[in-house]
């Protein structure tokens, strides 16, 4: 019962963003079409995980994994809009998603970059294959589909990744994984050879991470909003707090 009331109060504080018809790319753009793809969902069971994961079965075992939540749940769509307003008219625009979960980022970005190479990468896709009918049904991929890849983001991707791109060059990524320091790093090592010279790379739902990675991100922009992190080059940056990450940078550093 208490599960079904607090979807109830969720799908409440979601409508009247529906009744909104924002410009497209804005902050309330962002809101309605993530909420429109099926808004927040809880509780989505584990069904794989890495073998390199850490966490015993019983944590695996406890809760389950939520999706649909960063635009307005996170407060994230004000910084979204921002980072992505200078790719809008791109031309040849590739864009990777890490940890796509069911699906509505791609169902997003799909209908903001509709010209664009949309790729989708993680670990599990069944679902998203069990959540694609859904998708389809709220209007989704009429315009642009994604190509989607399994993908360990403890394991080094360099390799895979450049046989998924085959010679492409990534201008946006987006990282809403596995939300490890170790994840995190593994997938931006292997990321980082493939970036093209103008980028935006968004990483989730990771607090502090800029004060403990150091030089990892060195003479890049770097800026956060909450518990997102956005690491850029070559374009302007963003309102959020931002961090310039200079080459003698040092853990903890700001």
């Amino acid at each position: 019962m208490k599960r079904l009331v607090t979807r109830a109060r969720t799908r409440l504080a979601e409508l009247p963003h529906l009744l909104e018809r924002p410009r497209v790319g804005s902050a309330a753009w962002l809101v309605r079409t993530e909420v429109a793809y099926g808004g927040l969902v809880t509780g989505v069971a584990r069904r794989k995980v890495s073998p390199h994961d850490s966490r015993s079965p019983a944590e695996l075992a406890v809760g389950g994994m939520i999706g649909g939540d960063r635009m307005l749940h996170h407060g994230y769509a004000p910084a979204y809009a921002r980072h992505l307003a200078p790719f809008l008219s791109a031309d040849g625009l590739v864009l990777a998603e890490f940890g796509i979960l069911e699906g509505s980022g791609l169902a997003i970005w799909c209908d903001l970059f509709p010209d664009a190479r949309i790729l989708g990468f993680y670990i599990d896709l069944t679902h998203f294959e069990r959540n694609r009918p859904t998708l389809l049904r709220r209007g989704a991929f009429k315009r642009n589909q994604p190509q989607l890849h399994e993908y360990d983001q403890l394991v080094d991707g360099t390799r895979s990744l450049a046989d998924a791109l085959r010679g492409d060059t990534l201008d946006v990524v987006i990282d809403d994984g596995l939300h490890t320091l170790d994840a995190i790093l593994t997938t931006w090592r292997s990321v980082r050879p493939h970036l093209s010279p103008r980028f935006v790379y968004f990483i989730e739902d990771y607090h502090g991470l800029l004060d403990q990675c150091g030089n990892e991100f060195s003479g890049l922009d770097c800026t956060t909003s909450g518990m997102l992190t956005v690491i850029s080059s070559g374009v302007p940056a963003g309102a959020e707090q931002r961090e310039p990450r200079g080459a003698d940078a040092s853990p903890g550093s700001q």
